[in-house]
């Protein structure tokens, strides 16, 4: 489908139908990749370790990344290193908790910033994005289709 759902409407694709498949398929092999690692290959059990927290973890590096592969890459790094900085604090008599507790407040912060953004447009009510538009529209253009000259 790509980023523009309206080409494939027009193409003759059913864009919410694709998009409710794809989630299904995904869905479907994420699920038999926790099976398999759940049941694992030792007789069929699995003790668990430290993944407990695992697609916890993945979601908050991806919502600290902002979807950027760049952002998700640093801040997989971060979270990483507090993570095995936490097992290391333990032999030192800190609780690795507080790790735990330092990425609850950094995914805290990140959401409060969205949350803050989402009322600020509501109050604002789109005022800021017309006077931008408008900007650019008051802006001459090469590519204005009013002719050129010969």
């Amino acid at each position: 489908m790509g980023l523009n759902p309206s080409a494939s409407e027009y193409a003759g694709m059913s864009s919410k139908r694709t998009i409710i498949i794809s989630m299904i398929i995904s869905g479907t092999l994420a699920g038999l990749g926790g099976v398999v690692q759940g049941l694992g290959t030792f007789e069929n059990f699995f003790v668990q370790g430290s993944s407990l927290s695992i697609g916890f973890d993945g979601m908050a590096v991806s919502l600290l990344g902002s979807g950027s592969s760049i952002g998700i890459l640093l801040s997989a790094l971060l979270f990483s290193i507090l993570k095995l900085g936490g097992q290391g604090m333990q032999f030192a008599g800190i609780p690795s908790e507080l790790v735990d507790v330092n990425i609850a407040i950094i995914i805290f912060f990140v959401a409060i910033s969205f949350v803050i953004r989402f009322l600020l447009a509501k109050i604002f009510d789109g005022k800021k994005e017309a006077l931008v538009v408008q900007e650019i529209e008051a802006q001459p253009n090469d590519q204005d289709q009013e002719g050129g000259t010969i």
